[in-house]
């Protein structure tokens, strides 16, 4: 197993903007402090796997699934939050990706649910006037087209750092002089 000193480092900074995504997500409401906070443990679950050189698997069945807590984070954040049934069977549908991706070997299962959540994410985010999240999910959308990519991690591992800080990350309050005119 060779060891890539860039992807290890692209791992390390995954790992630490997932702990610090946990940590700006603290004055979020519970709807979507919750799952930005599953997504940044399913995400830094992707970092650690870098360093046994199976990051190219536990993405598979991961990157679906978090993206999936990100929308609904998003959601909660950006427009209305998902019912819990709703919020459920997305979940589910991320993980159902993930899990054919692995067991068929269809990489393909795995970006639908990755590239369905970075869109909403992209709309609720434009509906909001958030110029930040809407560069998270970018950033989210360029992960999802780098999955199928071989040799491509430490790319990977950074879209996903600045999808998920950037989603974490509190909205900056408008300024006074904006608010007078």
């Amino acid at each position: 197993m060779a060891f890539d000193s860039l992807d290890l480092l692209a791992a390390g900074a995954l790992f630490t903007a997932s702990a610090g995504a946990w940590l700006m997500s603290a004055p979020l409401r519970a709807g979507a402090r919750l799952y930005l906070r599953f997504a940044a443990v399913l995400l830094a679950a992707l970092a650690v796997t870098a360093a046994f050189g199976t990051s190219d698997v536990a993405g598979l069945l991961l990157l679906p699934l978090a993206a999936t807590a990100l929308m609904i984070a998003a959601l909660a954040r950006f427009a209305a939050p998902l019912p819990a049934f709703a919020a459920s069977l997305a979940l589910i549908v991320g993980l159902a990706g993930g899990l054919g991706a692995l067991l068929w070997g269809y990489a393909l299962l795995a970006l639908a649910p990755m590239i369905f959540a970075s869109l909403v994410i992209i709309a609720a985010a434009l509906n909001a006037g958030a110029a930040m999240p809407v560069l998270a999910g970018g950033a989210l959308l360029g992960a999802a087209l780098i999955v199928l990519e071989q040799g491509a991690q430490a790319g990977l591992f950074l879209l996903c750092a600045a999808a998920l800080v950037g989603l974490a990350k509190p909205l900056g309050e408008k300024s006074a002089l904006a608010v007078q005119h």
